[in-house]
């Protein structure tokens, strides 16, 4: 008789326990990736206890890998209790079906994202800092939260990167305390890794969801008080794409590139002609002989054909195959649009590639 109430016993223990384990989502502890002492630790443990982050598989939260722009709406939406919608919101890029089609949708119809022009909302590009701000600061005025935290750029080295239609929300992020800078600069065109993301979403949800109003980290001037932030305007993320022509020969391919510090500062070469020399069967490269500024560099997942990124600080890269890398130090300068011919044009040698932008 004891040894059956003693099997009973055990019998209920090993259920409770696999019911506690079932209902227990991942700890930051639970990741192979995630130090106990790391800064992100807490915020990890947040968007997971409330469902709105998860891993990436493999025992891993990958918490340097930078996120889309698919991926923040799908939390927004995630947060919503993901109402279900129908369509892609009118965007060529976003396939019906997808994993993120109805939180495009659902932010695109409350004013949450307008896309980046040409009917296109690029769910696969990395989100920029400045992007995540509008985007968080719109979905707050959806939601009707604060936005009334303000503060100055001050002290920020960076402020005047920062795009005019992102100004207000970045306004906004930093005088809330939900964004702060890094070595004295706010990184407007820097991506945003999962372990920033996941801080920025605990503390919206901790201070702003929640009613809560921080105090600006960086106070404003005398003669400019803290007040309400204007509504952002329903403007695209970024800015129009700028185009440039690289020409191959007799062929002419059109590019569109990226607005952030670096592309700047490779347009102030343009129009500019190179011989571009062969690696690895899959790429060309160009050496400048100064570097150009870079803010954050990432080590994408898979390179795309018709990539165009600076590497190391100095080397340009124009990329004719598709293919997972393992590399990193690459800032995204842009892409051509139609790759067709590209790599017959190119060849398999040295080939001299001339850089031009559209007028």
């Amino acid at each position: 008789m004891k040894r059956k109430q003693t099997s009973h016993f055990i019998s209920l223990m090993l259920g409770i326990v696999l019911i506690f384990c079932m209902a227990t989502p991942a700890f930051a502890a639970d990741y192979n990736d995630v130090a106990d002492n790391v800064w992100y630790h807490t915020a990890i443990d947040y968007v997971n206890e409330n469902n709105l982050m998860a891993g990436t598989g493999g025992g891993n939260f990958e918490p340097e890998t930078p996120i889309t722009r698919a991926m923040l709406v799908t939390v927004l939406h995630r947060i919503e209790g993901s109402p279900i919608v129908s369509g892609n919101g009118g965007f060529s890029d976003v396939p019906v079906g997808s994993y993120y089609t109805s939180a495009v949708v659902w932010a695109k119809t409350n004013q949450i994202i307008t896309g980046i022009g040409d009917g296109k909302f690029a769910p696969y590009s990395l989100i920029t800092r400045e992007q995540f701000a509008t985007i968080l600061y719109r979905y707050a005025e959806a939601k009707s939260y604060d936005t009334s935290a303000y503060a100055t750029f001050d002290g920020y080295a960076d402020a005047s990167q920062v795009s005019p239609f992102a100004e207000t929300a970045m306004h906004w992020m930093v005088g809330s305390q939900n964004m702060q800078g890094s070595g004295g600069r706010l990184l407007p065109f820097g991506s945003t890794t999962r372990a920033q993301a996941a801080a920025m979403l605990m503390r919206f949800m901790e201070n702003i969801a929640k009613g809560e109003s921080a105090e600006p980290t960086v106070p404003p001037q005398p003669t400019e008080p803290e007040r309400p932030a204007p509504r952002v305007p329903a403007l695209p993320e970024r800015e129009e794409m700028i185009a440039m022509n690289i020409k191959v020969g007799n062929t002419t391919f059109t590019a569109k590139l990226y607005d952030n510090e670096t592309t700047r500062a490779f347009i102030e070469q343009l129009p500019m002609t190179v011989r571009m020399s062969e690696l690895n069967g899959r790429e060309k490269y160009y050496d400048f002989p100064n570097n150009l500024p870079v803010g954050s560099t990432e080590k994408p997942a898979t390179i795309h054909a018709g990539d165009i990124m600076l590497w190391s600080s100095n080397t340009l890269v124009l990329f004719y195959t598709t293919f997972s890398n393992s590399y990193g130090g690459y800032v995204k300068l842009g892409y051509i649009e139609d790759i067709s011919g590209l790599t017959s044009a190119l060849g398999t040698g040295s080939v001299q590639v001339t850089y031009s932008i559209n007028d």
